[in-house]
């Protein structure tokens, strides 16, 4: 008669070749059995090839269903795991298979680790806690960003205050500022809208609880679902993913989501007349991306100059490389009258001009582009896709010559060629300009040429925008067609002393760093806006005429004893010189030791000018 510890030892002797670290677990289940004194001739004893219950399934139970045994096998699966497969110390991970040690494979990578099995030859992967975060969580992560993005940012500013906002930097346009804060409280809510539903739900991947290291051993072989390195992950990972209605499903779907698409600005208007600047102080009161780019450097791909891709990658460094930022973002593109087309010109491509225009097409409309990664070069392939489907554009230009366009088409007085023919000139934005330029040369009112200009910048189509130069495809996706007016006298003199950034302001900053006033009356200001109103340029002619009038005193005020500067009209007109008024006189002594004084604080009343 032999007792169960003696049967329970020669079993063990039997399979100890195969090199199993749980057939203790057996013994433990052997031994359980303390009533009976022989095994029973019809118990089968399974031999540990058989066995699985070195290795738990997800709700922590074995394969075989034993109390003790599930037990036992968890707190050993954990041993196993936790030794690790580089063989560094400790006891080393053996293959569940076979039960023969495991040898580490070297790899380039060193956060994952890869071991071999020398018997079966069967690749695992150990994955630890935190490459499990690095890996199984990088997807869903990415995409739950997006979504708590939109959801922690405050509710999006309503078109009145981003309207007031603009209102205290750029004086009149009141047509195009009411565009834009619709347009960017548009953008807000579209962002929004177009989320996905189930990319919202991704939000609560992270509540679940993470999977410990001994699940994330994913060997090959091992699952019932797949025989792939890796295929568990896969699978994990698809599983979070939300999946979209494609082919059938579609058709038997009953519920459409609206999708909303965007409207795409073009601002016209004369130069000098805040289109950049509009842009420019938008682009301090948003909580998304905003890039202001140049569309005269750009040229076709494949020529010398920036690639249009080159829009994106603005966009995307001022997101700080965040890709799903810049796919929410708004790209203004300034000077986009200068890739007009010019017809006539004998070669190939017009790789400036109609090329450019042709590139940005499925920019505009939405595509995905390959923009190069941070710090690296274009001809490496190092791209990162962004999608263009969400970002905003807005362009703006001058269009000098467009008014004249429009004048012919509703055949008005103002013709190419006057006298009421018809023009036969080309077409074109060189031929526009030199129309332009031919009507303004008479001796004629500045003020009424103005107005008959803005009155007719009013009424523009996107015909005439085709015949200045612009493609039609191009036209057509920008639908917002914006004319800003001209700027009249009781505008520039506004612009002088009103804004938060005023150029009399500014000015007077200047002098004030050296203890000097600037003082500049009514009449002075409104002569300064009529010679700016006579020069064409707008808003850019007054800081010239600034610059031009103050040079005498900014030469003569600083360590003199000048303590205020005053401007008059004649002085403006040229009739006389700048009033000075200077500090009563003092000792030679008193004057050098003020002298000294007044270099150390220098710094000081800069900074206090500038407060």
């Amino acid at each position: 008669m032999s007792c169960p510890c003696t049967s329970a030892a020669r079993l063990l002797l039997n399979t100890a070749h195969r090199g199993l670290s749980c057939s203790r677990i057996q013994l433990y289940s052997l031994s359980r059995q303390g009533s009976q004194t022989h095994l029973h001739p019809r118990v089968r004893v399974r031999s540990f090839s058989e066995t699985s219950v070195c290795y738990a399934s997800k709700d922590g139970t074995t394969k075989d269903g034993g109390s003790d045994g599930g037990k036992k096998s968890i707190s050993e699966g954990k041993r196993l795991s936790g030794s690790g497969g580089s063989g560094k110390g400790g006891s080393q991970l053996r293959c569940p298979k076979c039960g023969d040690p495991c040898t580490h494979v070297e790899t380039f990578v060193s956060s994952t680790r890869f071991v071999k099995c020398e018997k079966c030859h069967h690749f695992f992967v150990v994955l630890s806690e935190t490459d499990s975060k690095k890996g199984l969580n990088k997807e869903p992560e990415s995409a739950a960003e997006a979504v708590k993005l939109a959801f922690a940012q405050k509710p999006p500013p309503p078109p009145k205050k981003i309207y007031a906002y603009l209102d205290k930097y750029v004086v009149g346009q009141s047509y195009a500022k009411k565009v834009l804060a619709v347009a960017v409280y548009n953008h807000y809510k579209r962002i929004y809208n177009n989320i996905p539903a189930g990319s919202r739900q991704q939000v609560e991947v992270e509540k679940q609880p993470t999977l410990t290291p001994r699940e994330l051993l994913q060997i090959a072989g091992i699952s019932p679902h797949g025989n792939a390195l890796g295929a568990s992950m896969q699978q994990q990972a698809s599983q979070q993913a939300p999946q979209e209605k494609r082919g059938g499903e579609v058709l038997d779907s009953t519920h459409t989501d609206i999708k909303l698409e965007k409207s795409n600005i073009i601002l016209l208007g004369p130069t000098g007349s805040g289109k950049t600047l509009l842009a420019q102080t938008l682009a301090r009161c948003l909580d998304v991306p905003f890039a202001i780019c140049d569309c005269t450097t750009l040229t076709q791909a494949g020529y010398v100059g920036e690639d249009i891709e080159s829009v994106i990658a603005k966009l995307l460094q001022d997101a700080n490389y965040s890709v799903d930022k810049a796919q929410q973002g708004i790209v203004f593109l300034d000077e986009v009258d200068k890739i007009g087309s010019v017809p006539g010109i004998h070669q190939l491509r017009d790789v400036g001009g109609e090329g450019v225009q042709q590139g940005l097409l499925k920019l505009l409309e939405g595509t995905i582009v390959n923009v190069p990664e941070k710090n690296s070069r274009k001809l490496r392939g190092e791209t990162v896709q962004v999608d263009t489907t969400n970002i905003l554009f807005v362009a703006s230009g001058a269009f000098n010559g467009l008014d004249r366009i429009i004048s012919r088409r509703k055949n008005e007085k103002f013709q190419y060629l006057g006298f009421g023919t018809p023009s036969n000139l080309g077409k074109g934005r060189r031929a526009a300009a030199a129309a332009d330029l031919a009507n303004t040369s008479g001796e004629t009112d500045t003020v009424a040429e103005l107005e008959e200009k803005d009155r007719l910048l009013k009424h523009v189509e996107a015909r005439d925008l085709i015949e200045f130069g612009m493609i039609p495809e191009f036209v057509g996706r920008l639908p917002v067609v914006v004319p800003l007016h001209s700027l009249d006298e009781e505008t520039l003199v506004r612009i002088l002393t009103e804004p938060r950034n005023a150029v009399v302001p500014q000015y007077q900053a200047l002098f004030s760093m050296d203890k000097c006033e600037l003082n500049v009356n009514q009449d002075a200001l409104r002569a300064i806006a009529k010679m700016a109103l006579e020069r064409k340029t707008g808003a850019r002619g007054l800081r010239s005429i600034m610059e031009k009038l103050l040079l005498e005193p900014m030469f003569e005020v600083p360590h003199s004893d000048i303590m205020a500067v005053e401007l008059d009209q004649d002085v403006v007109q040229g009739k006389a010189q700048p009033r000075y008024i200077r500090a009563p006189a003092k000792e030679s002594a008193e004057e050098e030791y003020d002298s000294g004084i007044e270099e150390e604080n220098w710094p000081r009343q800069a900074d206090a000018a500038n407060n």
